[in-house]
């Protein structure tokens, strides 16, 4: 399936859209699109369409919507990732290969054994950056919807204040079981040095079930994809 292009704006048949110079360099000088081509688009918001580059100026472009293909809603039932700081390339991984396999939202956590510290500054250029790495995953696997980012809170806020079932991803948890109904899930992973036992005295005290994925220990950045696949699997069972 050729690469989709995300275009984030309320779409309307033949409605021409300048975009800005990032995304203009990478239609024309990545994907080496030229006037004239039809291009399959996306809003991150379930809308499919067909848009056609009808300007190239230098760090600009125009596209012109052809048509809208597929209007989509989100599922009713949400798959939700609760992902603790990891440092540099390993980060990216993680948020990339959710959104790949279609995460609903991405928490950053601050884990008591996360080593990662970022200012205010540093932490909004890191904010803009995985939301980059968000979209090019969307753009790469096909998925219509943008996962929402949460920037990164301590444990005992997201626990107080999700309003759904939460599952505490742990080495030393319990067996997944062989099914599971189909509701809205929170999935909550720790760093590379696992929980400590302050956050599993506090698992238990908010009554949380604790599942191991494998027999083996994961990379930390391994675990979000493996939890998706198999969490994804167990619900439609």
């Amino acid at each position: 399936m050729p690469l989709r292009f995300l275009i984030s704006e309320s779409i309307s048949d033949g409605q021409s859209i300048s975009l800005a110079a990032d995304r203009a360099h990478y239609l024309t000088k990545v994907m080496r699109h030229k006037v004239g081509d039809i291009i399959e688009c996306f809003d991150g918001n379930g809308t499919l369409f067909d848009a056609q580059l009808t300007d190239v100026g230098n760090k600009r472009c125009t596209v012109m919507v052809r048509e809208v293909k597929a209007v989509q809603q989100r599922p009713t039932i949400g798959l939700h990732l609760g992902i603790s700081l990891l440092k540099g390339q390993a980060m990216d991984r993680a948020i990339q290969q959710a959104t790949e396999l279609g995460a609903s939202s991405i928490c950053l956590l601050n884990a008591n054994r996360c080593n990662v510290h970022l200012t205010a500054d540093r932490l909004d250029k890191k904010m803009s950056h995985w939301e980059k790495i968000i979209a090019g995953a969307c753009e790469q696997s096909g998925q219509l919807f943008l996962p929402t980012l949460t920037a990164p809170q301590p444990l005992e806020h997201l626990l107080d204040s999700a309003d759904t079932e939460i599952i505490i991803l742990d080495m030393h948890g319990n067996k997944l079981p062989s099914t599971l109904p189909k509701v809205e899930r929170l999935l909550l992973m720790g760093p590379e040095g696992g929980w400590d036992d302050d956050e599993r005295s506090l698992f238990a005290a908010h009554q949380l079930p604790c599942y191991q994925l494998t027999a083996s220990t994961l990379r930390a950045e391994t675990v979000p994809s493996v939890a998706l696949a198999l969490f994804s699997h167990l619900q439609q069972l």
